[in-house]
């Protein structure tokens, strides 16, 4: 442990405990009111009271130091749960952007137009083979370059314009040469790159066909728009006003990319653990809070080995920003703080805790005024011997509540925050599944492009006749691609009268031959351009076993002029587990790395049709349960709500689709409007029926006057209502832990309390009053009372003054329910705020909660259920 102004706290907050404006806040509010406890202790002792203040005081000293590392530990909690969430989703979102480029080089590098060029004689020219590079890189952006090398690393042919070396001497050609795998992945200087910088390629040998032992022709690699990418991802994660700092590092933890380079400077170092969920590291004489996770990979492959990184400078690490805190109403978010699975028990518990400790406090001034009133039943106000222990009392009163409401003032405003942040991420997570869907989706947009280039497709799709040697052809090529690009169930390639003529699934055979349907063929066909694609709408098709999916397509075109279509390819789309795995990936996360409990994401088309659910009862088809217009509002920006939804709250997000780079973008004329929603269970909406917690009571004592003209009340509240004994019926309040249950007896008998040498029945009186029951606790007082000849017990909500009121305020008996109870009205006095009251009759109380056949029964089982 270590000290704190005074404080011991756990050591891991002493760094940053000063940095938290609302600690700082409270600890200066507890450190008044502790100079006003030592100050009343002192009073108390030179005037008695009977009252232990130092106790009271002792309590609330023992409870600030848990507060304050309650508040300061629930901070940085929250802090780290942003922090992991961005390190985890930045280095995600590049992995699996990754893997769509070892699936792309895989392709490329068989293109048999690239063989035949570097093969030399009668293939291809430079010109067209530049063409043709240019025309892969046009179809995926995130390509600066795609080089072509012979098989001594000399450049033959680019995509790109800018001067390159006539012979690229990087390592990585000789490695590429000779690995017959699918891909070789490098970051490192490059001679493909300006000026030799850094540049992430991916690389395959290109060779004759005829398997690993084939002739090596030469080399080519795709040169990604590293730094463009990772701008891009960066951007998306981080607000304008957000201090946090995003970087990949490798595994050594030098800088790879970087959301601000002044801070940390590409190839500076982080001696970061990923094993640890956050770190306090110093870097450039800065302290910063970090967190740094591995990539939890995609398809199997988990990239180069990278980590995310997001780090903070702890001085700015705990600002609030005011305008985006979430606005609630107070019986939603009484409901949604008293959930245990979204707020630890510790913060809960200190407000029950002080709450318990007040009530202690409220029921020993209680009863001291309650004694002293017996002590002074004709005194003058001028000679009043217990007139300064009144006083003294109302202040102590007073400095309990004070004391109590900084305590409900520090955890309500943590618990707002929090619930504000798991709301806002709620639309954190619904724009990271809509952005990985647009991601996703735009790769398969450009692959049936590409694959559409093939130039056996278009010379076989051309012939009149196609015979079972060019069927099965494009089937070898097929498979060969559908093998290298997994989130496919089938590919297909048809001609240009929508007959299939191959497919990449052998268990689909049966297909070739058949006709694709004709809206379908029509679709995906529709421009002889090699820029155009089609989609299918989201519904069933019997191309994906009668299940709802996205089917992308383009044209073939034949070579010569005119480029009509020939035929097409169309891909089908695996979206149930490729759906899923996108949600599951932007869910709302625990700091542990585990699906916050009670929540759900989904993808809605724009009439709110369920396209993809985490949940196993959402029906595909069906609609979804919220208001169509918060759609509409998501379309500008991610939005965070709370909602009803069939008597439960939600903490509801909303994402809409904006596409990514081309993909959606100005210059494309696909459009379809998509959704992501992110749902976290806050709670049951029917949570705050119970009774609302009494009104806080006044404690004070009204000002005496004639004893000819007064008469003294001993006042309390049972649910929304005040009520009074005569002061001579009370006895004392108490506050039981526990009390034993009577069986077989009515409702109105709650059990039996110790007191004394013995035990007292207790009463209870919110069922005859048309109340709920309430269930025992420690903050509950019982008053104990004489009626008819016996000692009782009441339980109450809450205890309030010893009032000395003028008898003309007593008016004439109560009517209606209450009748039998209640002896007498006691009119609110607008002078000094006092309410009405109504005067219960003990006796008459103790007949109507207490007959006495449950008198005689209860009092035959008393002794067997205490013992």
């Amino acid at each position: 442990m270590a000290t704190y102004r005074g404080m011991d706290v756990p050591d891991h907050l002493h760094g940053v405990l000063p940095h938290m404006r609302l600690v700082e806040a409270t600890r200066e509010a507890l450190l008044i009111l502790g100079q006003q406890w030592d100050l009343l202790d002192v009073l108390s002792r030179v005037v008695q009271t009977g009252t232990q203040v130092d106790r009271t005081r002792t309590d609330f000293q023992a409870l600030n130091a848990a507060l304050i590392a309650a508040l300061g530990d629930e901070s940085l909690n929250k802090l780290v749960g942003a922090l992991a969430a961005k390190a985890q989703v930045s280095v995600d979102i590049v992995i699996r952007n990754l893997f769509e480029r070892t699936a792309d080089i895989g392709f490329l590098a068989t293109d048999d137009d690239l063989r035949d060029f570097l093969k030399g004689g009668d293939g291809p020219s430079p010109d067209a083979i530049h063409a043709r590079l240019i025309e892969y890189r046009d179809k995926y952006s995130v390509y600066e370059n795609v080089v072509l090398m012979d098989a001594e690393g000399k450049v033959r042919a680019q995509a790109g314009t800018a001067a390159l070396p006539a012979l690229c001497a990087d390592p990585w050609v000789a490695r590429a040469l000779v690995d017959a795998g699918s891909y070789l992945e490098t970051f490192a200087p490059s001679d493909l790159s300006p000026g030799g910088a850094s540049a992430l390629i991916y690389a395959a040998r290109v060779a004759e066909s005829g398997g690993p032992a084939a002739r090596v022709l030469g080399v080519l690699a795709l040169v990604f728009r590293f730094a463009d990418e990772l701008d891009g991802v960066f951007a998306k994660l981080l607000a304008p006003e957000d201090w946090t700092v995003l970087a990949l590092l490798d595994a050594s933890g030098a800088v790879l990319a970087c959301s601000d380079v002044v801070q940390l400077p590409l190839a500076s170092r982080l001696l970061v653990d990923p094993a640890k969920d956050y770190q306090f590291i110093r870097h450039a004489g800065r302290r910063y809070i970090a967190a740094t996770r591995t990539t939890k990979g995609y398809q199997g492959y988990l990239g180069p080995g990278w980590r995310g990184c997001a780090l903070i400078p702890v001085e700015g690490a705990f600002e609030e920003n005011d305008d985006s805190r979430v606005v609630l109403a107070d019986r939603h978010y009484r409901a949604i703080a008293g959930n245990p699975r979204l707020f630890s028990e510790t913060v809960r518990g200190i407000p029950q805790r002080a709450d318990a400790v007040q009530a202690e406090l409220n029921r020993t001034v209680w009863n001291g005024k309650l004694a002293m009133s017996r002590l002074t039943d004709a005194s003058d106000p001028a000679t009043d011997d217990n007139a300064a222990r009144r006083t003294l009392l109302s202040e102590i009163s007073a400095a309990g509540s004070r004391t109590q409401q900084v305590f409900a003032d520090a955890v309500g405003a943590l618990n707002r925050t929090a619930i504000g942040t798991l709301i806002e991420n709620c639309a954190f997570s619904a724009a990271l599944a809509v952005d990985l869907m647009d991601r996703n989706l735009y790769e398969r947009a450009n692959d049936c492009r590409w694959w559409a280039l093939t130039t056996r497709f278009r010379q076989i799709l051309t012939t009149p006749m196609i015979d079972e040697a060019a069927r099965a052809e494009m089937t070898e090529i097929l498979t060969r691609i559908n093998d290298l690009y997994t989130v496919y169930t089938n590919l297909i390639l048809f001609d240009r009268h929508g007959l299939i003529q191959a497919v990449s699934d052998p268990r689909q055979g049966a297909l070739v031959g058949t006709p694709l349907p004709p809206k379908l063929a029509q679709r995906l066909t529709a421009r002889a351009e090699t820029a155009f694609y089609g989609v299918s709408d989201f519904v069933d098709s019997p191309l994906y076993d009668d299940r709802a999916t996205y089917i992308y397509g383009a044209p073939v075109l034949r070579e010569a002029a005119p480029h009509i279509a020939v035929g097409g390819i169309a891909i089908v789309f695996d979206a149930e587990p490729q759906f899923r795995a996108m949600l599951d990936d932007a869910g709302l996360f625990q700091a542990a790395g585990r699906l916050a409990s009670g929540s759900r994401s989904l993808f809605v088309d724009a009439q709110r049709r369920i396209i993809a659910s985490t949940a196993a009862d959402d029906v595909i088809g069906t609609t979804l349960e919220v208001p169509a217009d918060l759609l509409t509002q998501a379309t500008a920006r991610p939005l965070a709500r709370v909602l009803a939804i069939g008597g439960e709250l939600f903490a509801v997000g909303i994402g809409a689709s904006i596409g990514y780079r081309e993909y959606k973008g100005p210059g494309d004329a696909y459009r379809n409007p998509v959704f992501a929603v992110s749902l976290l269970h806050l709670g049951a909406d029917d949570a705050v029926a119970m009774a609302a917690p009494p009104a806080r009571t006044s404690s004070a004592t009204a000002p005496r006057r004639d004893a000819g003209t007064r008469r003294e009340l001993a006042t309390f509240a049972i649910g929304n209502s005040r009520f009074a004994f005569d002061r001579n019926d009370i006895v004392e309040a108490i506050l039981p832990d526990h009390i034993a249950p009577a069986p077989n007896t009515p409702v109105s008998i709650a059990g039996y309390v110790p007191h004394g040498r013995g035990s007292i029945i207790i009463l209870d009186a919110r069922d005859h009053l048309g109340l709920l029951p309430l269930a025992t606790d420690a903050t509950r007082p019982v008053i104990v009372f004489q009626g008819r000849g016996r000692l009782l017990g009441l339980q109450v909500d809450s205890l309030g003054g010893i009032l000395d009121i003028d008898t003309d305020r007593i008016g004439r008996s109560a009517v209606g329910e209450d009748a039998q109870i209640v002896k007498a009205v006691v009119r609110a006095d607008p002078t000094d705020g006092a309410d009405m009251l109504l005067l219960l009759d003990a006796d008459m109380l103790t007949q109507v909660l207490l007959p006495s056949s449950a008198a005689t029964a209860t009092d035959e089982d008393q002794p067997r259920r205490l013992a």
